[in-house]
């Protein structure tokens, strides 16, 4: 359990819908932030590293 390279985080999402979704929101989280001059950020960089201890929670628990 060590953090993740965020890119690598995504494409362990077990579920093909909700990785599929994370792609393309990251994805044209990018387009955006350029079409309106706002982030020369890389989607590395906005990704980040994810800490291997964020707790998972099902929607029974909230």
């Amino acid at each position: 359990n060590r953090p993740l390279e965020g890119a690598i985080y995504v494409e362990t999402i077990p579920f093909d819908e909700t990785r599929d979704y994370v792609r393309k929101v990251m994805s044209n989280t990018i387009y955006y932030a350029k079409l309106f001059g706002h982030s020369d950020e890389t989607l590395k960089q906005r990704l980040g590293v994810i800490d291997s201890k964020v707790p998972v929670v099902s929607a029974d628990e909230r």
